[in-house]
């Protein structure tokens, strides 16, 4: 599979320090997730909610993340990447102080909306800079390491968030995430160059954008690597928006705890990605994607012979979730590669439209999952293996046969 290796801003290599911001922009969408997930239980006591309509302060972020990159790629892509970063930073600023002073679960729900709006600014446009500054020759392997780093956030996220519940409660984890917010918008003016040298103000025109979109969902190769990422984030998010609940209140481990737990996860994603990172220029992206897609299966299927066996323990289905995420590391940096790849004149509308509709996936599956919860981990395990079976079905007819009939 070869792609263009033309792209705006191409030149000299980037620097570790621009890598390095780019890891932490692409970092701040799992670290908003994951901070405060210890303190759902005792955030929605405190403002009189059950377990479903805190979780919804999940769903509402993931809504926010997703919808405003349908924004932010293409006007990026006509004004420049670091104005519009800005701006979204700005945005995630506002909104988390919003969230620190939330009285109700519903201000707190909305507040969350406003602060998933911002945030996806740092996690699309950071994307788009990869294909932006990186010869396509190292983008996947760079993605894979943006990723692998990243998925740091998520490990020691809840370790950090539930401590910062015991010392300042759970509005303090808000605190942090405006404090962190601020320290990317001065990264962001110091350090990121800006590759878009010629703006075009007709690209942001509603049947532009929507002709650039029209022509990436004519691809049928875009389409199903877009039907895998989705499929296989709805996975993982099948496991993160209902970990907090199945391990604490399910298993009864502590808050203060739970952050191991989840940290044993996470760190299957990033054996996933540094091991996919270093296998890609041999094995190619697509093969790299159906391997990841069958361990994510096999997690699934890890958790629900434990469950219905009567052997499932808290670190036993913690395994299972490690395969998943494992599984996880090996498809999503490939699958985005390659869906980008190939469009270096749209890269922030490739990189949204993905982006967006992963997001979306990720919400309805919170949203779906969050009644379902009944203390086993047979919600969760199931939904991992419907979206593994579309994910694997779209890879075969769509991706490996993209001029074929299916």
């Amino acid at each position: 599979m070869s792609f263009p290796t033309s792209g705006p801003g191409r030149g000299a290599a980037p620097s570790r320090g621009i890598t390095l911001v780019l890891i932490a922009l692409t970092a701040l969408g799992p670290l908003s997730t994951d901070l405060y997930l210890p303190s759902l239980p005792a955030m929605g006591r405190d403002l009189g909610a059950d377990a479903a309509t805190a979780q919804l302060t999940l769903t509402g972020y993931m809504w926010g993340l997703a919808l405003a990159q349908l924004v932010y790629g293409p006007v990026s892509d006509a004004l420049g990447r670091r104005p519009v970063l800005i701006a979204g930073m700005t945005v995630q600023v506002v909104a988390s102080v919003l969230c620190l002073y939330s009285a109700t679960i519903d201000q707190l729900v909305m507040a969350r909306v406003l602060q998933g709006a911002g945030a996806c600014a740092g996690a699309v446009i950071g994307r788009a800079l990869v294909r932006d500054l990186f010869p396509p020759e190292r983008a996947g392997s760079i993605f894979a390491s943006i990723t692998s780093a990243t998925a740091l956030a998520p490990m020691v996220a809840p370790m950090i968030g539930g401590q910062i519940e015991v010392l300042f409660g759970w509005r303090g984890n808000f605190a942090a995430l405006g404090v962190i917010g601020i320290l990317l918008i001065a990264s962001a003016v110091t350090i990121l160059p800006e590759p878009i040298t010629n703006r075009d103000l007709s690209r942001i025109r509603p049947v532009a954008i929507l002709r650039a979109m029209g022509e990436l969902l004519h691809d049928r190769r875009f389409v199903g690597l877009g039907i895998c990422t989705c499929s296989a984030f709805g996975a993982l998010f099948a496991w993160v928006s209902n970990s907090s609940v199945l391990l604490i209140e399910g298993y009864g481990i502590r808050p203060e705890r739970f952050g191991l737990y989840f940290g044993l996860a996470v760190a299957g994603y990033v054996a996933g990605a540094g091991i996919g990172g270093r296998l890609v220029m041999r094995l190619g992206s697509l093969r790299l994607l159906t391997i990841g897609l069958g361990l994510m299966a096999t997690g699934g299927l890890v958790m629900l012979a434990q469950t219905l066996t009567g052997t499932d323990t808290a670190l036993g289905v913690t395994a299972g979730a490690a395969f998943l995420l494992a599984g996880a590391g090996f498809a999503l940096p490939q699958a985005f590669t390659a869906a980008i790849l190939p469009y270096p004149h749209m890269a922030g509308t490739a990189s949204a439209l993905i982006g967006s509709t992963q997001m979306t996936t990720g919400g309805i599956v919170a949203a779906a999952t969050a009644p379902l919860a009944d203390g086993t981990p047979i919600p969760i395990a199931g939904t991992i293996l419907v979206l593994a079976a579309i994910a694997l079905t779209a890879n075969r007819l769509l991706v490996h046969r993209p001029n074929r009939p299916v």
